[in-house]
């Protein structure tokens, strides 16, 4: 049986390329530069902003944006569906990419150029609903797009690795651009958020024609067998250990890096005393994960990917307590650039690693029901780190707003400043400590995913029947 898979391992790293070429990889990956404009850019700088200029306040923001992201509840398995389901005779991926950008460019102007102060709840509720479908009609199966074009063990860390590069290097420029729009003249922060929509606005359409032009789509297999999504089979999928922790873990993850990401600009003026400076500040803390990502993605390549993503969530758990140390210290800008500088190592580094392997657990699960469900498994990836990037920007402004007595641009006290503090560091750290607990093991190691990759590519049939046929009683060992 050994020689057996051998043979099918061989077999399949000869119809397999070893690596994508380049030029793939990049036009899949730029589809994070759009949204690297609005991911933490919208904790950082959306958020503060509808609470402070727009006169909404922290409770109601927060509260809003926690709300809405529960709609991803129905919205995302809905999108996944749509993806294993309703392909067209050119694939499953491209023309859901396209159908998007319609709806998120009208949403994304709106968002960014509201007409105030002051504004509505309902109109921050009604543009943020649009936006988010349009989002997840383009996240979701552009995820879902990675396994079928890399069929490999490592090449899935290097396909979302590029997309991560992406998304980071567009929030640094995110980062950087009210402090060079506010130093180049008197440029209103209304109107830097307006540049920042005009950033997304131009982006989306170039990035999407490009992915679309160059990777190839999910082609339909005829003959292989239809995805089932009754309440049946979609509840035999949540039944199983390994997805669950995946999801967990990412949902740990968003709260980490939203919940620092909405209270960074707090934390730096009142803890530390850093005002204008405070977005190149945050800026290091991007850099520093995006120079890392690669050594990150080595570990994996050395050892397994769970053990990658619970060493970087323990380094990020330890270190991210600097900054309340420093802080009861008397703050300062030299200790707030140290504890984003090392603290920004780990970041990044889980997203690219747990999408890696969720593409794996997705293979496996072909392999066990002869169906492959990418959509709705990273359907679901999508909805765990959208509730917790909500809980991380609800939960935080509704403790500093309700519990701390914390208030932006008023006065506050020692205990609502330590308080603020807590709540800043306190977040990632449990968040983070408990991604790591939930991916301390797992399941589908690379010896396993290439057993399963050999599975598909020998058998055809998506089992591994031909390979591990059933002992049965009186058979020979």
């Amino acid at each position: 049986m050994d020689q057996a898979w051998k043979s099918a391992c061989l077999d399949y790293m000869t119809t397999v390329p070893a690596k994508l070429p380049l030029s793939q990889v990049i036009a899949y990956g730029s589809v994070g530069i759009p949204f690297g404009a609005v991911s933490l850019p919208m904790a950082v700088f959306i958020a503060p902003f509808y609470a402070e200029q727009m006169g909404l306040g922290t409770a109601l923001v927060g509260l809003i944006f926690m709300l809405l992201r529960f709609w991803d509840l129905v919205s995302d398995p809905v999108m996944g569906w749509l993806v294993d389901t309703k392909p067209t005779r050119s694939g499953k991926v491209k023309h859901w990419l396209i159908l998007a950008v319609p709806i998120v460019l009208p949403a994304v102007w709106l968002i960014y150029n509201p007409v105030g102060p002051p504004v509505s709840p309902l109109y921050l509720a009604a543009v943020m609903f649009f936006f988010y479908i349009g989002a997840t009609m383009i996240l979701t199966p552009h995820q879902a797009w990675a396994p079928y074009i890399a069929t490999s063990y490592d090449e899935r860390s290097r396909l979302f690795m590029w997309r991560e590069l992406f998304t980071v290097g567009t929030m640094l420029v995110m980062l950087a651009l009210p402090t060079i729009l506010a130093r180049a003249g008197d440029v209103s922060r209304a109107e830097q958020i307006s540049v920042m929509g005009w950033f997304l606005v131009i982006a989306l359409p170039i990035t999407i024609t490009l992915a679309v032009w160059r990777v190839p789509d999910a082609k339909v297999d005829a003959d292989a067998p239809k995805a089932d999504f009754s309440p049946r089979a979609i509840m035999t999928a949540l039944r199983q250990q390994s997805l669950w922790r995946l999801l967990l873990a990412e949902i740990c993850i968003g709260i980490a890096i939203a919940g620092t990401a909405g209270t960074f600009l707090f934390a730096a003026e009142w803890g530390f005393g850093v005002i204008d400076l405070a977005p190149l500040v945050l800026m290091c803390h991007f850099i520093a994960g995006f120079a890392a990502m690669p050594f990150w993605v080595w570990v994996s390549k050395r050892s397994e990917k769970y053990i990658a993503v619970r060493t970087v969530c323990l380094w990020s758990a330890a270190t991210f307590s600097l900054y309340l140390v420093f802080a009861l210290m008397g703050g300062g800008l030299i200790p707030l650039v140290f504890a984003v500088v090392v603290s920004g190592l780990g970041y990044g580094s889980p997203f690219i690693l747990l999408r890696s392997m969720m593409a794996d657990l997705v293979e496996a699960e072909q392999v066990r029901g002869g169906q492959n469900r990418a959509g709705l498994y990273y359907s679901m990836m999508s909805t765990a780190y959208k509730i917790g990037a909500s809980f991380a920007i609800g939960i935080p402004y509704i403790l500093l707003g309700l519990v701390v007595g914390f208030v932006p641009g008023g006065e506050n006290s020692d205990g609502a400043v330590l308080g603020l503090m807590l709540v800043f560091v306190g977040v990632p750290v449990i968040a983070y400590t408990l991604a790591a607990l939930l991916i301390w093991t797992f399941d589908i190691t690379r010896t396993e995913q290439a057993k399963s990759a050999a599975a598909i590519n020998a058998g055809g049939q998506g089992t591994l029947e031909s390979l591990h046929p059933p002992v049965r009683k009186g058979d020979a060992p």
